[in-house]
């Protein structure tokens, strides 16, 4: 009778120890947010989780680079810009200057701001972002990773924007085209003037028409990296609820069980107090 008790009692101690211990659990759940605490607590979602981690961590480098590639895009574009207002200024010299009306003085202004313009061309075609890196780089772009399987550029090659454009006279460079401008603009005889700025023109506006291609090209590019950044921010989202199903606590039903634990092993606890109240005597009558 005695041993029996005793087993009894035993076992009712191991049940609100249990009892305890997951009470315990519960409230760390809860502080922490996390169901899985370590491995064991689940294996299968623990080993996803562990796969969906490492992918956030290459989504953090992907993320950087797309954001630095989208950084060097907008400058290029930015330049882009410039360099098609240069030739459209370019262009209104040039006609200017043309006019038998305009004098000698004049044509002089226009010829220093047209090599003014050149200088300008040339700066944008060298120019740098603030960490030193070119936007027209000399070489083949660097192809920027943005995902496991995609690269893309941020820019173009120096010589794909400003050089192999097709004129009258041949393959040439958009600077040739402004000293060509600036030579038709320099000369004094009107006829023989007019005849050289009228082939400048016509230079003129294939080297706009290559610049307005260029800054096309570039819109598909800056496309191609805005894309990338959706892409990446819906697999980001994706990878994240995924997880959180895995990981997190779902506090509502914690918060259910953890109070409906705590009534148990009280309850437990209390009709335990209250039995083992009795002597051995009471046990024995």
């Amino acid at each position: 009778m005695i041993t029996a008790t005793r087993y009894r009692a035993l076992a009712e101690i191991n049940r609100q120890a249990k009892l305890g211990a997951e009470i315990a659990r519960a409230q760390t759940e809860i502080s922490t947010g996390k169901r899985i605490q370590v491995a064991s607590d689940d294996p299968i979602a623990s080993a996803r989780v562990s796969v969906i981690r490492n992918a956030q961590a290459d989504q953090t480098v992907w993320a950087r680079n797309i954001q630095s590639a989208k950084s060097i895009a907008a400058e290029v574009d930015t330049a882009l810009s410039g360099v098609s207002d240069i030739f459209n200024r370019v262009k209104e010299l040039t006609l200017a200057g043309a006019s038998e009306s305009v004098s000698s003085n004049d044509r002089a202004a226009m010829v220093q701001e047209l090599a003014s313009l050149r200088t300008a061309l040339t700066n944008l075609s060298t120019s740098t972002t603030p960490t030193g890196q070119s936007l027209f780089p000399t070489d083949a772009p660097l192809l920027v990773s943005t995902s496991a399987t995609q690269r893309l550029p941020a820019t173009a090659q120096r010589s794909t924007v400003f050089e192999g454009i097709s004129y009258a006279h041949g393959s040439d460079t958009l600077d040739w085209v402004i000293g060509s401008a600036i030579d038709a603009i320099a000369t004094d005889d009107v006829t023989a003037r007019r005849a050289a700025a009228n082939t400048a023109i016509s230079d003129i506006d294939k080297a706009i028409g290559h610049v307005t291609n260029q800054y096309a090209a570039q819109g598909v590019r800056a496309a191609q990296l805005d894309s990338a950044a959706e892409s990446m921010e819906s697999a980001s989202i994706q990878l994240s609820e995924e997880r959180s199903k895995l990981e997190d606590t779902d506090v509502a039903s914690t918060v259910m069980s953890l109070n409906a634990k705590t009534l148990s092993l009280q309850a437990a606890q209390m009709a335990f107090a209250k039995v083992n109240r009795n002597t051995l005597f009471d046990l024995l009558s």
